[in-house]
C-alpha cells in the first residue's frame, strides 16, 4: 500500500481546561518551526450551545477514527490517522474529517450565530484531537458554558526550545484521493428530501443496529415519512451499510431539520443536520468497500487544466471566502459559467476548495497535505496523456464519434452511444462509466476537443 508520510507538530496537546470555567483549547498544526506564522490563531470566544458543540466535535472525532470496511487481503491494524482539518474564513469555523476506509466524510460548520467572540485569522490547518479531549468533551454541560480557543493567542519561544508534540502518520494515497474527490461528488448532488428533526430521529432509530450487508437499501419519502425499500423508487436515495449513519443518532434530539442530497447516478449521498447556528454534513460513498478514492469525477476537467484560461485567474481571487458563487465569478472574470465550474472542480480535487451542499457552492481552504504529486493521484489521467503522447488514438469517424485506441498489444474501440462514449476495455465493462471515464475515453475526448 503506497503511503505519504505526514508529521504534525503541536506546541501542546488539545485539552479541555477548567480554570475559571471550561475552555476547549484546540492546538493547531505547524509544518515548520516558526511559531509566529505556522501555529495560526483562528478563534477566541465562547460557544452558545456548549453541549451541542461538544457532541458535534465528538462526531468528527468518531468518523475520523472509524473504519467501516477492511479489505479481505489486508491485515486489520490500528493506524494513527490524520487529525481533523479546521478552516477559518467568512466568519465560519469548519471542522472536517475522513474515515480511514475512505467511505465517510464529515464536516461541522460553526456559523456566526453559534458563538460570541472573534474570528482572528483566515486559513486552514489541522487541529489536535486526542482521546483524553474526547473523554472531557463528554462531560460538557450547557449550564457550565464553554469557551473555545483555536490556536494560541500568544506564546514564547525560548532558546533551547519549547518542546513540541509530534505525531507521525502514514496517510494512504487512497485516503488522500478520497479527501480530494469527495468535493466533486458533493458538487454534483441535489437535495432529494428534507424532514423535521423528529422524523429524522424516528427514521434513524428504525434502521438495523448492525448492517454490514452489501445489499443496498433505498430511502424514500412517503405519506408516513421516511422509509426503506429494497428497490429504487423515484427520488429515492441509495444506501449501503446504515451503520455509517449511527454517528448522527445522538445529535438528532437537538436538530431542527435533516436534508438528504444525492447525485443523479446514486453513487453518493450527503446527510445534513441543521441546528441553530451550526450544521453537520455527512457524505457517504455508494459502497463502503470502494470509498471516494479513485472515482475520477474531475478527470475531464483535469485533462484540460493546462489550457484552462479561467484557472489561474480564478485562483488569484481566492481569499478564504466561505461561498464562491459561479454566476458572480463568471461575471467578474468575464468567462463562461462552464469554464468557472470546470476550474472550481479542478481546484477542489487539487485540495484548494471544499464544497457545501447546503449553500450549493465551494469554499476556499487549502488542505494541509503535500499535494505536489496531485496529478500522480490520478493514474488514468497520466495514462491518457501517455496514450496521446504515443499517438495511440485514431479517429475513425466523427458523427457519431468512433475511435480506436492502441493500448499495449490490444486495440480498444471507443464509440459514441446515445450521446455518451463507451469503450470495449475491461475497466469500462466493469464500471460502465459510473467511476469516471476510462483512460481510452479520456484520451479520445481530449483529441477531439483540442
Amino acid at each position: 500500500m503506497t503511503t505519504q508520510a505526514q508529521a504534525y507538530h503541536y506546541l501542546q496537546a488539545s485539552a479541555l481546561t477548567d480554570e475559571v470555567g471550561p475552555r476547549l483549547q484546540l492546538a493547531t498544526f505547524s509544518p515548520v518551526d516558526n511559531a509566529t506564522i505556522a501555529h495560526p490563531h483562528f478563534f477566541e470566544g465562547s460557544l452558545k450551545q456548549p453541549r451541542l458543540s461538544a457532541e458535534l466535535l465528538t462526531a468528527v472525532h468518531i468518523i475520523v477514527g472509524s473504519r467501516f470496511f477492511t479489505p479481505a487481503n489486508t491485515l486489520a491494524k490500528n493506524l494513527m490517522l490524520a487529525d481533523p482539518v479546521v478552516t477559518s474564513g467568512g466568519g465560519i469555523l469548519r471542522f472536517e474529517g475522513f474515515s480511514s476506509c475512505c467511505s465517510a466524510y464529515i464536516r461541522v460548520d460553526m456559523l456566526s450565530d453559534s458563538y460570541e467572540g472573534d474570528i482572528v485569522g483566515k486559513g486552514t490547518t489541522n487541529v489536535d484531537f486526542n482521546a483524553p479531549m474526547r473523554a472531557a468533551l463528554a462531560r460538557v454541560r450547557d449550564a457550565s458554558g464553554l469557551a473555545l480557543s483555536v490556536g494560541q493567542a500568544a506564546f514564547t519561544v525560548h532558546a533551547g526550545g519549547n518542546s513540541v508534540i509530534e505525531k507521525k502518520v502514514e496517510l494512504p494515497l487512497r485516503w488522500i484521493r478520497g479527501m480530494l474527490e469527495v468535493q466533486s461528488y458533493q458538487a454534483g448532488m441535489r437535495k432529494i428530501v428534507e424532514v423535521s428533526g423528529a422524523e429524522a430521529l424516528r427514521f434513524l432509530r428504525s434502521l438495523p443496529k448492525a448492517s454490514t450487508s452489501k445489499t443496498p437499501l433505498w430511502i424514500s419519502h412517503g405519506p408516513f415519512g421516511l422509509r426503506t425499500t429494497t428497490r429504487p423508487e423515484p427520488d429515492s436515495i441509495r444506501l449501503v451499510d446504515s451503520t455509517r449513519l449511527r454517528v448522527l443518532e445522538a445529535l438528532l434530539p437537538r436538530v431542527k431539520s435533516m436534508a438528504i442530497f444525492a447525485d443523479e447516478a446514486q453513487q453518493a449521498s450527503a446527510w445534513v443536520l441543521q441546528f441553530a447556528g451550526t450544521r453537520l454534513t455527512l457524505a457517504l460513498s455508494a459502497e463502503v468497500w470502494r470509498g471516494f478514492s479513485g472515482e475520477g469525477q474531475a478527470l475531464r476537467a483535469l485533462m484540460n487544466m493546462q489550457n484552462a484560461d479561467a484557472l489561474p485567474r480564478l485562483r488569484a481571487l481566492l481569499q478564504w471566502q466561505s461561498s464562491l458563487q459561479t454566476p458572480l465569478l463568471a461575471e467578474q472574470l468575464n468567462l463562461s459559467q462552464a469554464s468557472i465550474e470546470d476550474s472550481l472542480r479542478i481546484l477542489g480535487v487539487s485540495g484548494l476548495l471544499g464544497f457545501d451542499v447546503t449553500e450549493g457552492s465551494y469554499f476556499h481552504r487549502i488542505l494541509p497535505l503535500d499535494l505536489s504529486m496531485a496529478e500522480d493521484l490520478h493514474p488514468r489521467l497520466v495514462a491518457a496523456r501517455e496514450l496521446l503522447k504515443d499517438n495511440a488514438v485514431s479517429i475513425i469517424k466523427n458523427q457519431p464519434l468512433e475511435a480506436s485506441v492502441q493500448s499495449a498489444d490490444i486495440q480498444h474501440r471507443v464509440r459514441e452511444v446515445d450521446g455518451e462514449l463507451r469503450c470495449t476495455c475491461p475497466w469500462f465493462a466493469k464500471h460502465q462509466g459510473l467511476r469516471g471515464p476510462c483512460k481510452h475515453v479520456l484520451a479520445v475526448e481530449t483529441m477531439v476537443n483540442d
